[in-house]
């Protein structure tokens, strides 16, 4: 005779153990009150287990995105939702899944080189003809940022080669249109920006997610035949413009010299009509007044005017007596009147 434990008090595997040796030998179990709460306990285990699962599978779905991330959250594999930083929450795998980009980090790109990791001689770029059937060696710099997470993730396929090859084309077609010595000294400048221009137009074209942040030559050279007559070249222009800056110096120094000296003599020159016309102007009235004087009495105004240029004169005038028979006959010097 088999002897069972009393329900769940008793022995869990011992009981266990005895029900599967009934059910293994035909016994109904349902008549055995042991076993019925048992199965009923397992089966709330079983239950809590589940749930337990469940909830920790839902709660996997919330997320943190950072300040200088973006999420894109895909539902049976379509875009839902592109969402900024912050705490977010999506339906757990396998409903939706999520990818988190940087979008705030600055990526680059060589053009016409790899950009090599560690301290390295400066690249010799890619061979590129000019306008004037002349060879440059050119390589180029890019930095670009993530602006659409999604069309970044899913429009192209590896975005870095893909800005690579667009900005190599963009690159050809800007020097193969200028000529060698524009390409070597003023048009560097217009071929960064021309390059830039032109490889963000044909990214917006695809949908690439990708906005150019900058593009910078990092090298042109020639052939060492004439490298050292371009670096001629490059220094007379060099030369040149110093020279005209200097002489533009000079002329800004020199003008506004020449035009206060110019006022100043039309100042002097002026004072000196002045003072002319008012000496005029006086003797002119003197001379009246004379006149009128002597119109009165003439005899004593011609006197007194002849007396009046003597005092002026006299004094003047050096005196030389010569006793031409020494001092035989005497000498009458006397004043006489007109």
């Amino acid at each position: 005779m088999i002897s069972y434990g009393q329900g769940l008090g008793g022995d869990g595997p011992r009981e266990a153990e005895l029900a599967a040796k009934d059910l293994a030998h035909g016994v109904n179990v349902r008549s055995r009150p042991g076993l019925a709460s048992l199965r009923i306990g397992y089966r709330h285990w079983i239950f809590g287990i589940l749930v337990l699962f469940l909830g920790a599978h839902l709660a996997s779905g919330f997320y943190v995105v950072g300040a200088d991330e973006r999420a894109v959250v895909r539902r049976f594999g379509a875009v839902e939702a592109d969402v900024g930083p912050g705490m977010h929450y999506r339906v757990p795998w396998p409903v939706d899944r999520l990818d988190i980009v940087k979008t705030t980090s600055v990526m680059k790109v060589g053009v016409g080189f790899a950009i090599p990791t560690g301290e390295s001689a400066s690249p010799s770029g890619m061979e590129l003809l000019t306008g004037d059937t002349n060879i440059v060696n050119a390589a180029l710099v890019l930095q670009y940022v993530i602006r659409d997470p999604a069309a970044f993730l899913f429009q192209i396929e590896e975005p870095h080669a893909f800005v690579e090859a667009i900005a190599e084309g963009a690159l050809t077609e800007t020097v193969v249109g200028m000529p060698i010595d524009e390409v070597l000294t003023r048009g560097r400048i217009a071929v960064q920006e021309q390059v830039k221009a032109k490889t963000q137009d044909l990214l917006d074209r695809w949908h690439s997610g990708v906005r150019i942040v900058s593009a910078s030559i990092m090298t042109i050279t020639l052939d060492r035949s004439v490298v050292q007559a371009f670096q001629d070249v490059a220094d007379a222009m060099a030369d040149r413009e110093k020279v005209i800056n200097e002489a533009r110096a000079y002329a800004s120094n020199l003008i506004p010299k020449a035009r206060g000296e110019a006022r100043t003599r039309l100042s002097e020159a002026e004072t000196y009509k002045q003072q002319r016309v008012a000496d005029a102007v006086g003797e002119t009235s003197r001379f009246l007044a004379l006149q009128k004087e002597y119109e009165k009495v003439p005899d004593v105004t011609r006197t007194r005017l002849y007396l009046e240029a003597m005092e002026k004169i006299l004094p003047k005038i050096q005196l030389y007596i010569i006793d031409s028979d020494k001092g035989r006959v005497p000498l009458h010097l006397r004043v006489t009147g007109p």
